[in-house]
Order: structure tokens, then C-alpha cells, then sequence
């Protein structure tokens, strides 16, 4: 288990590196706040419970236990939705861009070392 975690921290702390990915978390964020802000005042949800709608929303989850009932509310959802899938689209490509780069880089440093074992 330790070597997974090991594994994901490495494959995190190298995508921290790259900008895309940095300003992937940044719109993140602010789809988060703005959908906060919004559910908060149309909807009349408290502040924990929108923000708990907008992270079980942006992944996908959907448990179900709030939805929107003002037709605001359900319009800028279904934006919102879009939005979600669209960024967890793109963490998935960078992550596995990444994680790519990761498992080549450790192919050419074996491969490295081997050459310099042979006589």
C-alpha cells in the first residue's frame, strides 16, 4: 500500500510541475466557489451542503440527497455538470501524460544502468 501511495505522491508532485495542471486546480477552485456562491443564494443551502453538492457533483458521484428545485438552480447544474466532466476529462489526460512520462523515465534509467554493467 505504501508503494502506491508513494507512487501517486511521485506522479502528483510531477504534474504540480506542469502548468496545465496547476491552472486545471486554480479553475477548479473556482468553479467550486462560484458554485457555492450560487447555491447558497438561489437555492438557500447552507454553505456546507452546497459545497458538498459541488464536489459530488464535479465528480460525478451524484448521491442524490440535494438537487436543485428552482429552475436557476437546475439550468446552471446542467452547466455546471458540463463543466465538471470537462475538467475531470482533462485531469485524466494529464494525470496519465504524466504518469506515462513517469513510467518512461524510469524505463530509460534502467535501461541506463544495464549499459553500464555490460562489459
Amino acid at each position: 500500500m505504501w508503494i502506491a501511495i508513494f507512487g501517486l505522491y511521485k506522479i502528483f508532485n510531477r504534474m504540480w510541475h506542469e502548468p496545465p495542471f496547476r491552472a486545471l486546480i486554480l479553475l477548479e477552485m473556482v468553479l467550486l466557489g462560484v458554485g457555492m456562491v450560487f447555491y447558497h443564494r438561489v437555492e438557500g443551502w447552507s454553505w456546507l451542503d452546497a459545497a458538498y453538492f459541488c464536489v459530488v457533483t464535479a465528480a460525478t458521484v451524484g448521491y442524490g440527497d440535494f438537487h436543485p428545485v428552482t429552475p436557476y438552480g437546475k439550468l446552471f447544474t446542467i452547466f455546471y455538470i458540463i463543466l465538471g466532466v470537462a475538467m475531470l476529462g482533462i485531469f485524466i489526460q494529464i494525470a496519465g501524460k504524466t504518469a506515462l512520462e513517469n513510467l518512461q523515465h524510469n524505463v530509460e534509467r534502467r535501461e541506463a544502468k544495464k549499459k553500464e554493467r555490460q562489459p
